[in-house]
């Protein structure tokens, strides 16, 4: 925690005086991909991780999931799925997965236990212009994606996936794992990553 970032009551994420679509867009193009990574069975033991699901490109590897690009997708879906229930638009998502984001958001909460006092001099704005010690998000992003983790993952925050291998078909050509995963996909072929499940429980909110 050695970056200091001021805390503001109303952001491009939300402003109640601007258009929100400026928000909706925003909140789009935030990039969650870079949650999963590849890391070797070396390094996973050195640091005393669990096992993982095997990375599909590599044997001596297995993927793992970010815990704050995590929560940034689960941010994202919750809201998603609250503008579209404030403008009376269906959205198809899995409950289950709206209640497991915040019990998960609520545990990290809980975990950090962020003591940081916010002066509440204006009603509303509690906290506004505080500066607080957080960690650096880009540095976080400059390691998920470094050539040898970067899984070659991408996904849809507001869609459930069912054939999850094709979240991880994105190598980029400079990629350790290109090759394997081309010759992969040219003898195979590839799937809708996103095709119904219609046992799965979903509604319309």
């Amino acid at each position: 925690f050695d970056t200091p970032v001021p805390y503001h009551s109303f952001t491009e994420y939300w402003n109640p005086e601007v258009n929100q679509s400026f928000a909706d867009e925003a909140w789009d193009t935030l990039e969650t991909d870079p949650v999963a990574v590849a890391l070797h069975d070396d390094f996973a033991k050195q640091v005393g991780l669990a096992g993982s699901t095997r990375f599909p490109w590599d044997t001596e590897r297995s993927v793992y999931y970010l815990k704050g690009y995590h929560d940034l997708h689960c941010l994202k879906l919750i809201r998603k799925a609250i503008v579209a229930y404030q403008h009376g638009e269906e959205f198809r998502l899995s409950v289950d997965h709206i209640f497991h984001c915040l019990d998960g958001l609520r545990q990290d909460i809980m975990c950090t236990a962020d003591d940081t006092p916010m002066p509440a001099p204006v009603e509303h704005k509690v906290g506004d212009g505080q500066i607080r010690r957080c960690r650096d998000w880009n540095k976080m992003a400059a390691w998920a994606t470094r050539p040898d983790q970067n899984a070659c993952h991408r996904f849809d925050d507001y869609r459930e996936a069912t054939n999850t291998l094709e979240l991880f078909a994105f190598c980029p050509e400079g990629s350790p794992y290109y090759s394997i995963m081309k010759s992969y996909f040219e003898y195979h072929g590839h799937k809708d990553p996103y095709a119904m499940d219609d046992k799965e429980d979903l509604r319309t909110w």
